[in-house]
């Protein structure tokens, strides 16, 4: 068996197939880089695109040609679910990984889930262990902050704080990238832009509902480009930058401290048009540290309320667009990403029989060009097959 390390970088050095088309080996070697990190809520979303794809774990799984690799993406969502103190979770992620492949790896996690073995205890009882046993004990990942410091969302929103789930809609590839770019000081605030950027970045990862690019990814793009993040003044050169961070947009944002008033202000631009899809600000009265996180974490929640995760059907074809039957009452905005797909043969859970889904074909990415109150209008900005009336869309 290949060790974690070996597989990751191999796949780090598969190369895209096809313009702009991101493979389920891909978002798979992401979410493996991201288990090295401990970033266990990047690593759910990343293992969760490729699971859309390619829905099934296997001891070997073709990437294209002669290349075969490893391929376990309930078993990593499971072990990143138990290190994020979710068990339930984790236990049916584990068990459907098993289900598929006999896994040394899995097991062993399996049972730490039943048993109720927090990874804290797992992990004195690795330290704990004579030197010549260590060696034989199959590699785990390294204990994650404790879990007070690894909150879930429902841990710390209020009580219908969101209104949408989604996790009840058909995920195809990737969700929705976002890139927070650093936020600008005003008046008394400029102590705590830097903070609050992080806070911004901390919430919408949280939430569950956006790819967010790594900060790391941004300042290498800012680097690369000779650029400081004081820097950014101008919306289009943020946008470039984000798009060439691999965002389909960018949040730009401002704190306000003044006149005894916390303000929070943020916009969501697409990278694809320049155009604000999202604008929208908090303020609370107070100046402190607190009251700037909760002000953030406010206009976090606004930008997650304001894209729901929404799903319809071509209902019209023309030579250069689409309609789709979701408008202005579903919540969907000029700007809006959806994937389009086609939906195949059920999956059924190998040993229950359980229906867990359908199979997807993804055929490209579209922009909403024109919204109606039932229906929108959206054109092709990414294709990787024919696209037909009747074919299924949803909001990325």
């Amino acid at each position: 068996m290949k060790t974690l390390p070996a597989l990751l970088a191999a796949l780090l050095l598969t190369p895209l197939l096809g313009v702009g088309a991101t493979r389920f080996y891909n978002y798979y070697s992401e979410g493996l880089r991201f288990m090295e990190q401990k970033d266990w809520m990047r690593a759910v979303e990343e293992f969760k695109s490729a699971a859309s794809l390619e829905f099934e774990d296997a001891g070997r799984k073709r990437t294209y040609g002669t290349r075969f690799i490893e391929y376990f993406p309930h078993r990593e969502m499971g072990i990143a679910h138990y290190y994020l103190g979710e068990f339930e979770i984790a236990r049916k992620e584990l068990e459907l990984s098993l289900a598929y492949e006999d896994d040394e790896r899995t097991s062993e996690y399996l049972q730490l889930v039943r048993r109720g073995v927090s990874p804290e205890e797992y992990a004195a009882r690795i330290e704990n262990k004579p030197d010549e046993q260590e060696e034989s004990v199959d590699p785990v990942v390294p204990v994650p902050k404790p879990k007070a410091e690894v909150a879930t969302r429902s841990d710390i929103l209020p009580v219908g704080a969101l209104t949408y789930d989604p996790s009840r809609v058909t995920q195809v590839g990737s969700r929705l990238a976002l890139a927070v770019m650093p936020f600008v000081g005003k008046g008394e605030a400029k102590d705590l832009a830097e903070p609050m950027t992080e806070e911004m970045i901390a919430q919408l990862v949280t939430l569950r509902r956006f790819k967010v690019i790594e900060r790391s990814a941004l300042d290498k793009v800012l680097e690369e480009q000779s650029l400081q993040a004081s820097g950014l003044v101008d919306d289009k050169t943020a946008t470039n930058l984000g798009k060439l961070a691999g965002a389909d947009a960018i949040v730009v944002g401002s704190l306000n401290i003044a006149k005894n008033r916390t303000k929070v202000s943020a916009r969501v631009i697409d990278t694809e048009t320049g155009e604000t899809i999202v604008a929208k600000a908090e303020g609370s009265e107070g100046v402190s540290f607190a009251d700037a996180e909760a002000v953030t974490q406010q206009v976090a929640i606004k930008i997650y309320n304001e894209l729901p995760l929404v799903e319809g059907f071509i209902v019209k074809s023309e030579p250069s667009l689409f309609y789709i039957d979701i408008g202005n009452e579903k919540g969907i905005r000029k700007g809006s990403k959806c994937v389009a797909f086609r939906e195949g043969e059920e999956i059924k859970h190998p040993v229950t029989g359980e229906v867990l889904g359908k199979k997807v074909t993804k055929l490209g990415e579209l922009i909403v060009v024109a919204v109606y109150e039932k229906m929108a209008a959206v054109r092709v900005a990414e294709k990787e097959g024919d696209i037909v009336v009747g074919d299924k869309v949803v909001v990325k």
